[in-house]
């Protein structure tokens, strides 16, 4: 059951994984300037023909109630970006992660009065993150309009990628940090592949303990069916039936725990990385988990079944008395 659920998991994090490789069909970059004290404030006519395909973004780390939090906004005029990133005013929306709520104080090199309005959801801003407007960072940065110190760009080409690494910029396919966490993902698959086969181990073995039990319990009750006339044929597939119905409803059990699990890591992780991941599992994958587990609990059940189908009925009724 365990293992069938296993399976489930992973095959869940696995079509998370492509949503996620989804999201980035489009080849986005993250270009800043590297400077003392992180990423410094540029000029956006510094991206040079990479700007009209640039989503501008100005990001600084504010305190907040004692507490460090990152204020961002996003100015995307050319539609760059799949999601819409909107705050006005001295209003500000928070991450799933951030713990704030009404009237705040937020201090960088000035100080704003702003007011938390709602949450935000994305999948490429951390949930630890604060959303406010354009207006608002300028404020809270001392900094002019045509500036910024993060930009996502959007099909990036080589030569532009180049110049921008010439002019001292620092830039990071976005496509690159999904292969990564796929990599991770397809380790774990391999792994799961891998742990099937000591697992269908066990589930024989742990078929052949039960069996054998079964028979010791019953062996009286199999006497009395043999006496009046099943054949070994009958008792061997009587015993393999019961061995079979067993393990289709362990493995059974296994795949609605395994979905239930997926669901709850789903949701779990929906709220930490910004509704990324999501619940869907590879029937393929949980059809090979389900079908090893069954076929090596039959398995395992062979021996013992065997022997009992070579006792004799005298033998069976003598030896299984019951008590």
């Amino acid at each position: 059951m365990f293992i069938v659920a296993s399976f489930s998991i992973a095959a869940g994090l696995r079509t998370s994984m492509d949503t996620l490789a989804d999201n980035f069909t489009s080849e986005y970059s993250l270009v800043s300037y590297p400077g003392d004290s992180g990423m410094d404030f540029f000029q956006t006519s510094s991206l040079g023909t990479a700007e009209d395909r640039s989503a501008l973004c100005a990001v600084v780390v504010a305190t907040a109630d004692s507490d460090h939090v990152v204020v961002f906004s996003v100015s995307d005029p050319g539609g760059v970006l799949d999601e819409a990133f909107s705050a006005s005013g001295d209003e500000v929306k928070v991450g799933a992660s951030v713990q704030l709520s009404g009237d705040v104080t937020l201090v960088a090199e000035t100080s704003q009065e702003v007011t938390v309005v709602s949450g935000f959801s994305s999948s490429m801003f951390p949930p630890t993150w604060v959303l406010g407007s354009e207006e608002l960072l300028l404020a809270l940065t001392a900094q002019n309009p045509s500036s910024c110190n993060l930009a996502v760009v959007k099909d990036l080409t080589s030569d532009e990628r180049a110049g921008l690494e010439s002019a001292g910029f620092s830039v990071q396919p976005m496509v690159s940090i999904v292969e990564f966490l796929d990599s991770g993902v397809d380790e774990l698959e391999s792994d799961a592949y891998w742990v099937l086969v000591p697992s269908a181990f066990v589930i024989a073995v742990l078929a052949y303990s039960f069996i054998g039990a079964e028979v010791a319990d019953k062996r009286h009750d199999i006497g009395i069916i043999k006496t009046i006339g099943a054949g070994r044929r009958r008792v061997f597939s009587y015993l393999l039936g019961e061995s079979f119905l067993i393990c289709a409803y362990g493995g059974a059990l296994g795949l609605a725990l395994g979905i239930v699990m997926s669901y709850s890591v789903s949701m779990v992780a929906s709220h930490m990385f910004a509704s990324v991941f999501v619940i869907d599992v590879e029937e393929a994958l949980l059809l090979t988990s389900y079908l090893v587990s069954v076929a090596a609990g039959v398995l395992g059940a062979v021996i013992p079944a065997a022997r009992m189908t070579l006792s004799s009925p005298v033998q069976d009724l003598k030896e299984g008395v019951p008590f």
